[in-house]
């Protein structure tokens, strides 16, 4: 009666740790990239230039990363849900990088204003190629702002 009373004890507290486990991963939430360690630091223009010159080379390097990018916002767009994208780039270039904001930083992103500059960090998740000359996007989610300039 032991030996089953140990493989009963075990098998159970295997069955709470995967419970537990599960559990955690369920719950789970992305992390802030607020205080995220950034792993590229660039301008907007140097972002904007590596992928015109070469996207797939830029993606490669780039896609799944965090990147602090500092620039002049083109736009602050407001969606129906209330929730922020801030676009930086140059005010003579059609490309652009488009921030969309974290939930948490929602109301950081209410108050910039077009023709300042901001420094946002966020994870690059892809480029929109320029295929009819109507402007090609970088793209960066769960956006927080690091710096803002007026």
């Amino acid at each position: 009666m032991t030996r089953k009373k140990s493989i009963g004890i075990i098998v159970l507290i295997i069955a709470v740790a995967v419970a537990w486990y599960g559990y955690k991963e369920y719950t789970r939430t992305p992390k802030d990239l607020f205080h995220a360690k950034a792993d590229f630091v660039l301008s907007s223009a140097q972002l904007l230039h590596e992928y015109e010159t070469n996207d797939s080379s830029a993606n490669n390097r780039y896609n799944g990363k965090i990147i602090e990018v500092t620039g002049n916002i083109k736009k602050v767009e407001k969606d129906e849900q209330n929730f922020y994208t801030i676009v930086l780039g140059d005010s003579l270039s059609l490309n652009t990088i488009r921030c969309s904001m974290d939930t948490a930083h929602q109301q950081d992103a209410a108050v910039l204003v077009q023709g300042s500059s901001a420094t946002m960090r966020g994870a690059c998740t892809g480029y929109n190629k320029d295929e009819m000359g109507l402007g090609a996007d970088v793209i960066l989610n769960r956006c927080a702002v690091i710096n803002k300039k007026d």
